[in-house]
């Protein structure tokens, strides 16, 4: 378990170490060469300059590390990392030129993020200012479908990707529990984002070894209006639409898949998961279509949603029987105060009789709002909702 991890739910206590972020410092040298941007009038080395900005500590989006100017038009810094991103993934940056007077969305670079790979013994990166970023390492683990979109016709279907346990097209008369995921274009490709939560990876390393019991993932890519289909009520910046999102999802997708592959359909055997709005959705989803849900995965929810509305709704609704089990975790820089919110929540859980091992809460002291520390979160969710028994062993 990574030093400084807070569990409450000891039926969660461990996490497999190759999930987690190398706990081996590494230092990167990062050189913006401004040679280009000064010539065009764009950038003033007498004034002007030069910040680093990016997803993975130290580096933050809401706060630069400056960059010292060279002799010859470059500006350099050195960046120390205490670790790794989980599975090797790349950090995303940007340099910022900074001027006085300039707004919040001014100075940055053009374009996609780019993408840092922190491998060998002194990685560097060094690139002209405003360069095209290069996409993201794509890799995909096991063995991963693309359906069309379901059911035809459906004014809300999209393609969907399917993940399928190791050893699915051998033992054929074997039934899978599903775990459906909102935002499914980050979940096991870092095209989309920059980053993934790296699904793939995590279980198909865990079900090899025996630590995860196989089951399917569905991978669901974010709507046009994402705001209005993970949310369930209006929240001063639209949304309100997860009831008929709901409905597709659980009515109209679900049904499909379940002809299509060999599924285990009932509840008890039905997740949903997300983070953010996908997390406070999927806790909406848990409460008011236990009839199909039977878990879900609440990943840094957006606690704040409609006046605190997940807490509340919590408290006002009667719980489902059977309580769906529910993982529910937050990072400590997602906010000013978020560990207080996240355990208001826990605590109305609680209070409405989620226990033992239907509620695992997790704290994550150097967690941020992001695909690379959910990444780092994701063996532990897996474990939660698809633990190993001698039944349902590969």
């Amino acid at each position: 378990m990574r030093p400084g991890w807070r569990w409450l739910a000891a039926a969660c206590g461990v996490l497999a170490a190759a999930g987690m972020a190398s706990a081996q410092p590494v230092q990167v040298r990062f050189e913006a060469d401004m040679r280009a941007e000064a010539s065009a009038g764009r950038f003033d080395p007498a004034r002007d300059r030069v910040e680093l900005r990016g997803g993975w500590a130290p580096l933050s989006w809401q706060q630069g590390l400056p960059l010292q100017p060279l002799a010859d038009g470059r500006w350099a810094t050195t960046v120390t990392f205490a670790r790794r991103p989980a599975g090797g993934q790349p950090v995303p940056h940007k340099f910022r030129v900074l001027r006085a007077g300039q707004g919040p969305d001014d100075g940055w670079e053009p374009g996609a993020n780019h993408a840092a790979m922190l491998e060998g013994a002194a990685p560097a990166v060094a690139r002209v200012f405003g360069s095209p970023a290069a996409p993201a390492p794509s890799r995909l683990t096991g063995t991963i479908l693309t359906l069309e979109p379901l059911p035809a016709g459906h004014p809300l279907a999209r393609p969907v990707q399917v993940w399928l346990p190791p050893g699915y097209d051998q033992d054929t008369q074997r039934r899978y529990p599903v775990l459906y995921l909102h935002d499914g274009q980050n979940m096991f490709d870092a095209r989309a984002a920059g980053a993934e939560w790296q699904v793939d990876e995590a279980a198909q390393r865990g079900v090899l070894d025996g630590s995860i019991a196989p089951f399917i993932a569905v991978a669901v890519p974010s709507g046009r209006d994402r705001i209005t289909e993970l949310t369930p009520t209006p929240g001063g910046r639209g949304g309100g639409g997860l009831p008929a999102y709901g409905r597709w999802l659980l009515d109209g997708l679900k049904p499909a898949i379940d002809q299509r592959l060999r599924t285990r359909p009932e509840p008890a055997a039905t997740a949903v998961g997300g983070s953010s709005l996908g997390g406070i959705a999927s806790l909406w989803l848990a409460l008011h279509r236990s009839d199909v849900v039977g878990a879900a995965l609440v990943v840094s929810p957006s606690v704040w949603w409609d006046g605190f509305l997940p807490r509340r709704d919590v408290l006002a609704s009667p719980p489902p029987a059977p309580r769906p089990r529910l993982w529910l975790d937050m990072g400590a820089h997602e906010g000013e105060g978020i560990f207080s919110e996240s355990r208001a929540l826990r605590d109305a859980l609680r209070a409405q009789g989620w226990a033992g091992t239907n509620l695992a809460y997790l704290e994550d002291p150097e967690g941020r709002h992001d695909e690379l520390s959910w990444a780092g979160r994701v063996d532990g969710m897996l474990k939660f909702l698809f633990p190993p028994t001698p039944e349902n062993r590969p």
